[in-house]
């Protein structure tokens, strides 16, 4: 059912930022002078490096992601040459999706006519929100008209595919102001919105808003209160004929995000640049690597011409098939169970089969065939949900068996 996620992709990891927003556990660094040339150098270097190990993809490239820190300030030019060295060592898919991620500052927003030049065609826009008290809760340094403003530039430089990010559940946010938010991104038309709630917990890192709300100098929202904005806004999206395709992910028809749903179905894709993680298949499972979250520890490694990763982790089948499980039940049409079981382990378990149809008896799951999918009620408790179809005994899974777990729901 699931027809828009990229076969193969092609991640490429941006650090460089003006300023650490307090949430952000991604691989970033605040500098003052950024090594345009010679980071795009070491990128085309990784690449041809991946390449010998990935090989060249039978259908191209599909998807093509510059996530960042702040890809926005990326010289275009450079944006250019990492396209230009994707599609020389994979081969560029001719409907490729080529995504950019960029903060609406007034100065990164006069660069976009030249990334669209360059061959990117979706921007990925970082608003968050668009009330001066939230962007300060959250350390952003646009303000809400700029937010605006760099839609409308982007418009003009030929996007015809933007999505907005959203955050809901920060300091000095109510449900009135969540749900203003949201309506405000619809007005300005966007292809794509995400929609996320804030979390501090479970992260990459100890960010400072997490040790602020720790030692009580700033309140955020609770998980009741998260719930409720979380249904505030996403009555609003779907209102707005915004379809919701993913727990956190709305789009018009036709634009759901190719590059992040392959990561939601399990298929390969190549990474490049400091802290980007990397999977492809292999005989007996799957094989997942990650860079250095520091810049220069990555530039040395691969300007040496060595392998710049610090983590290479087999996976089992029986860990894919749980991976499958998770991830593809974070979509709203959910997973072929007998496909992820045919391509991981085999079989379905006989467990899982049994835990499929008391959830469907729970209102939890609907089945369809082979496809499995969460009830909108399910997509609330997702997580719970996808560790009771873990096969009984083989879960990679450790603690307290699922059924012993509150229920508790999943923005």
């Amino acid at each position: 059912m699931v027809s828009f996620a990229s076969r193969f992709g092609v991640y490429v990891h941006f650090p460089y930022c003006l300023s650490k927003c307090p949430y952000c556990d991604f691989a970033s660094v605040v500098a003052e002078s950024i090594p345009h040339e010679r980071y795009a150098k070491a990128i085309a270097a990784e690449l041809a490096l991946r390449a010998a190990e990935h090989g060249r993809p039978e259908h191209g490239v599909e998807s093509l992601y510059f996530g960042g820190g702040t890809p926005s300030l990326w010289e275009p030019r450079r944006v250019g040459e990492t396209i230009e060295a994707v599609d020389r060592l994979f081969g560029l898919a001719p409907s490729c999706e080529i995504t950019l991620e960029a903060n609406p500052g007034a100065s990164e927003a006069q660069r976009f006519s030249e990334l669209r030049r360059s061959g990117v065609n979706r921007l990925s826009i970082g608003v968050q929100s668009f009330h001066p008290a939230i962007l300060a809760g959250l350390g952003r340094r646009h303000s809400g008209e700029e937010a605006g403003d760099a839609l409308e530039k982007a418009r003009r430089a030929g996007f015809e595919n933007v999505s907005l990010d959203l955050i809901f559940g920060g300091p000095h946010q109510t449900e009135a102001i969540a749900e203003a938010d949201v309506r405000r991104a619809i007005e300005l038309g966007p292809e794509h919105i995400s929609c996320y709630g804030l979390t501090l917990e479970g992260l990459a890192e100890d960010v400072r808003l997490a040790k602020d709300v720790r030692r009580g100098k700033v309140q955020v929202a609770d998980d009741a209160l998260q719930e409720r904005m979380g249904r505030l806004v996403r009555a609003a999206l779907e209102d707005a004929g915004l379809r919701r395709y993913e727990i956190s992910n709305f789009a018009k028809a036709g634009f759901e995000s190719r590059h992040n749903s392959l990561y939601w179905m399990g298929r390969e894709y190549v990474a490049a640049g400091c802290g980007a993680h990397g999977y492809r298949p292999v005989k007996d499972g799957g094989l997942r690597y990650g860079n250095p979250r520091k810049p220069e520890a990555w530039l040395e490694a691969v300007e040496a011409g060595r392998s710049p990763e610090v983590e290479r982790d087999e996976i089992t089948r029986p860990e894919l098939f749980e991976e499958r499980i998770f991830l593809g039940l974070r979509l709203v049409d959910g997973l072929d169970l007998d496909r992820a079981a045919a391509e991981t382990i085999g079989a379905v378990p006989p467990s899982t089969r049994a835990a499929v149809a008391r959830l469907v008896a729970q209102g939890l799951l609907e089945e369809e065939g082979a496809w499995i999918r969460c009830t909108e009620r399910g997509m609330d408790y997702h997580t719970e949900v996808a560790v009771q179809l873990l096969p009984s005994g083989d879960s990679t899974v450790r603690g307290e068996p699922a059924a012993s777990k509150p229920l508790l729901p999943i923005i």
